[in-house]
């Protein structure tokens, strides 16, 4: 069921968010500003160089000193770039109480002009691309260009993971159902939450999952799921405004053979991060494949980036593959709200 290893595409928008970062000091909490950038394919290109993986992230970016804030980290992760130049300025984003708004109709990316990238050049070579639902509802450019990446991707063979990843900010699910389901045939990875499952099906179970990728013949058809433990925790200095309840995060994956499931040995921690976890579990999974293992092994080597990811500040987790290798060499359930 697994893959060889190869390069990974990631095609999507970086923002820069503002937001408010936790600090040692109790009484300048609310007084450090932190601008970070962040974004779904982004978020995954980084996460997956971070585990020494080979990984091209493709996007559009103003030329000024706010890119810098964007390529900079992308750069350390071992990221290669590839940037179209735009007159329009980094899209931006901001997270207050849990919701998350956008500033980004007029953005670089959102600005990307049809047939801008060489998907042939762009792919040669690669084993996977990553793309989302985002993307699609960001203007007639961003949709063209991501449209001409799976058909290119079909073409040379490059398999396709991508993150239904809905934002009703964007537009309605009936919408971006309406771009995404004629292409399913192209897709390898298919991951969507567990309202997008009810939505499609009327269940949000292991069942209808592995109905649903029947239905559609994919290799893969992922999902995950998360709650908060009963069990509340008093938060420290470093956590303040942030979830003080500990999550159990756990995932399934239909695929030809049958189900993949972390539900019997889910990963439980204590957020400081309400983002990131969704592209980390992305990560997670993509690099199990590419390390030719089994489903569940990158079921739960996805549970565990995404976790990690949502333990430290920034929608990038940076976690290594030695941080990563200490806590997947654990049997059974994960907490790693108690340390190694």
């Amino acid at each position: 069921m697994g893959e060889p290893r190869g390069r990974v595409v990631c095609f999507g928008e970086a923002m820069l968010r503002s937001s408010i970062r936790p600090t040692q000091r109790p009484e300048a909490a609310t007084e450090i500003l932190a601008v970070t950038p962040g974004g779904a394919e982004y978020n995954v290109a980084c996460a997956l160089s971070y585990l020494g993986n080979e990984t091209t992230w493709v996007s559009a970016l103003p030329e000024d000193e706010t890119s810098e804030l964007v390529l900079s980290p992308a750069r350390s992760a071992g990221v290669q770039l590839v940037v179209e130049t735009s007159a329009h300025p980094v899209g931006t984003y901001r997270v207050e109480g849990g919701a998350v708004h956008y500033d980004r109709s007029d953005s670089a990316f959102a600005n990307l002009k049809p047939g801008a990238i060489d998907w042939r050049a762009r792919l040669d070579g690669a084993r996977w691309l990553v793309v989302s639902g985002i993307t699609p509802l960001l203007g007639e450019g961003p949709l063209a260009n991501w449209s001409a990446a799976l058909t290119f991707a079909e073409l040379d063979g490059t398999l396709v993971a991508l993150d239904l990843n809905h934002r009703p900010a964007l537009g309605s699910f009936e919408e971006i159902w309406k771009e995404i389901e004629p292409r399913l045939r192209q897709v390898h990875l298919l991951i969507i939450s567990p309202e997008n499952l009810l939505t499609l099906t009327g269940a949000d179970t292991e069942q209808a999952l592995s109905e649903l990728r029947s239905k559609w013949n994919l290799p893969y058809l992922a999902c995950t799921w998360k709650r908060t433990v009963s069990e509340s925790i008093e938060p420290t200095e470093t956590q303040l405004n942030q979830p003080t309840n500990k999550q159990i995060r756990w995932s399934a994956v239909a695929h030809s053979l049958g189900i993949a499931s972390t539900i019997n040995r889910g990963t439980t921690h204590l957020p400081i991060e309400p983002l990131g976890g969704g592209d980390g579990w992305l990560a997670g999974f993509i690099d199990g494949l590419l390390g030719g293992n089994e489903p569940d092994i990158c079921c739960r080597r996805g549970d565990l980036l995404a976790a990690l990811t949502q333990q430290t500040f920034g929608d990038l987790g940076e976690v290594t593959r030695t941080e990563l290798s200490v806590w997947e060499s654990i049997e059974g359930a994960v907490d790693l709200s108690e340390g190694r």
